[in-house]
Order: C-alpha cells, then sequence, then structure tokens
C-alpha cells in the first residue's frame, strides 16, 4: 500500500509537470474537449509507463527483485526494531494519548503505521507457538500486548471507570458511571473519552498520559522474565473483556489473566487521586447550580406574594 502510494505521488507530479511545460499533443480547435484531453495525456502517460518499466525491469536484476524489497530494508526493518521494542511501545502509546487528548482518535492514527508491524510480530510468535508450545516466544510487543494490556479498557482508561464508580459524589459523575462501565469492560472507551470528558480536560492529562507508560513498563518486564506468558499469536478481538483476554492471549495462562488484573487494580489507585479533583469541581458547579435555582424559586414566590 505504502508503494502504491509513492508510486502515485510521482506519477501525479510528473504528469503535472508535462502539463504545466505544455507538453503534450494537441488537437485542432473543433475537437471535442474530451477527445483532446485523451490525446494531451499520451506523452505524460507514456513517460510514466516507460519510467516505472524501466525501474520495475532494473529492481528485477537486482537482489532487492522489487520496490518492495526497498521500502523493507530501509523501512521495514527498522521499524519492526521499533515497534517490537519497549521503548517503541511507550512512545507510540504517549503519542496515542496525546492525539486522544485534543480529540483525534489516538489508535486510528498510531495504529495505521504500528499495526501492519505488530500483526507481523504477532504472526512470527504463532508460528513459533504452533511447533512447540513450551518454546519461548520471540517477541513480547505485539499487537494483543498493547490491545490488552498496555490499552486496558480502551486507552488504559478502565482504571478511570473503576475510580468514577469508588468515588464519584457528584450526581454527575455517579450517573455517567453507570452508562460507561459496560462498555468499559468491552474495551470501548468512546463514552468516557467524551462524556468526562477526558479530552482536552487538564487534569486528568497526567495519568491519561502516563497509566498506558507504566502498564507497558510492567507488563513488558513481566513478560520479558518469564514470570508472565508472551502473547502466543492467537488472534484475539480486541473487545474481549480484561482477564478472559489476558488468559486467552498468553496461551490459556493464568498469569496473563494475572497480569491484567494487577494493572486494573494499579490503574485505578493511579486516577483516584486526580479524578477526585474534577469530581470536586463538578459538586461546586452543582452547589451553585442548585444555589442560582433556589434563589429563582424564592424570587418567582415574592413575586407572586406581592401580586
Amino acid at each position: 500500500m505504502f508503494a502504491a502510494i509513492l508510486i502515485a505521488l510521482v506519477s501525479t507530479n510528473i504528469f503535472a509537470w508535462f502539463m504545466k511545460k505544455d507538453i503534450r499533443i494537441k488537437m485542432p480547435d473543433g475537437v471535442p474537449p474530451a477527445v483532446a484531453n485523451s490525446f494531451a495525456a499520451l506523452i505524460p502517460g507514456a513517460v510514466i509507463v516507460l519510467l516505472w518499466g524501466a525501474i520495475y525491469a532494473g529492481l528485477a536484476a537486482t537482489p532487492m527483485a522489487s520496490i518492495h524489497g526497498i521500502l523493507q530494508l530501509v523501512l521495514g526493518g527498522p521499524l519492526s526494531a521499533f515497534g517490537g521494542s519497549l521503548a517503541g511501545a511507550i512512545v507510540v502509546s504517549i503519542i496515542t494519548s496525546l492525539f486522544w487528548f485534543i480529540g483525534v482518535h489516538g489508535g486510528n492514527v498510531t495504529g495505521a503505521i504500528m499495526s501492519p508491524i505488530w500483526l507481523g510480530l504477532m504472526a512470527e510468535n504463532a508460528k513459533v507457538y504452533s511447533q512447540n508450545a513450551d518454546a519461548t516466544m520471540p517477541h513480547i510487543v505485539t499487537q494483543p500486548f498493547m490491545d490488552l494490556f498496555v490499552y486496558l479498557g480502551g486507552g488504559a482508561t478502565i482504571g478511570l471507570v473503576a475510580a468514577m464508580v469508588l468515588t464519584a459524589k457528584s450526581k454527575e459523575f455517579k450517573t455517567l458511571a453507570k452508562l460507561i462501565t459496560p462498555p468499559g469492560l468491552f474495551n470501548i472507551n468512546e463514552p468516557t473519552m467524551f462524556g468526562t470528558p477526558v479530552v482536552l480536560n487538564v487534569y486528568l492529562l497526567i495519568p491519561f498520559i502516563f497509566v498506558p507508560v507504566i502498564n507497558a513498563i510492567i507488563a513488558y518486564v513481566t513478560m520479558a522474565t518469564g514470570i508472565v506468558h508472551a502473547t502466543v499469536g492467537v488472534v484475539i478481538p480486541w473487545t474481549m473483556p480484561p482477564i478472559i483476554s489476558g488468559f486467552l492471549a498468553t496461551g490459556s495462562h493464568i498469569s496473563g489473566a494475572v497480569l491484567q488484573i494487577g494493572l486494573f487494580v494499579l490503574d485505578t489507585l493511579l486516577y483516584i487521586p486526580f479524578f477526585k479533583l474534577v469530581d470536586r469541581q463538578r459538586q461546586m458547579l452543582e452547589g451553585e447550580t442548585l444555589a442560582d435555582e433556589t434563589s429563582e424559586e424564592k424570587a418567582f414566590e415574592g413575586q407572586s406574594v406581592e401580586a
């Protein structure tokens, strides 16, 4: 896909250059525009076809074989090394959170680049696991690792949901907690992101950025040391609830479920103090609203008595 996009960009620029330089076959004025445009495209079209044909033939005679081989060497290797590392997982999780904070779906932005890499690493784990279930997995950072452990609950916001359920005192958050809990259990975090909101909420920015980072570090270290079994390449839907997903993703090892439970508890504890600040502000707003409504009612009653 990347190669196709690259070739399309180069080809259109070549075509535009020919048009700007007016290098084309010109037809008499009486020729219909549709026919004239067809002839005008012949020269740049022929140049583009010959150019890519020559490049294709030249690459076929080299060990690279094609443009895909070059891209794999130039981009594939470094991106795979970056995406499969703890540093890569941390950087991507931070970028994802920052995009979410400004209202952009961070998972879609970073996933477009990183998901092919993580899926490829997951496939390599699956190949090793299919040959020997007791073998050490070659990769720790994979798509299930990110979806089910780093982004636990969807963007690692299940801790915020739990913090809201446990500590909310304002009427608004008590009601919201009931609405966001069911989707949160299935890793759907949009109601939490826009209902709380987390988007553009500076009071929740610190935990929203650092909770997935902490999840990544803990999950990576425990899997690298063998305390928790690494993901085995089993395809787990990202909407699978925690505990069950951790158990299945690690090849039916209870350690995966235990890790998710530990991360859930930790995420909740990290979110509680920050959520209390937001909840306290919401209580103050509700108190002011109630006071204003009471004043309006008294004023209305006074006017009624005078009348």
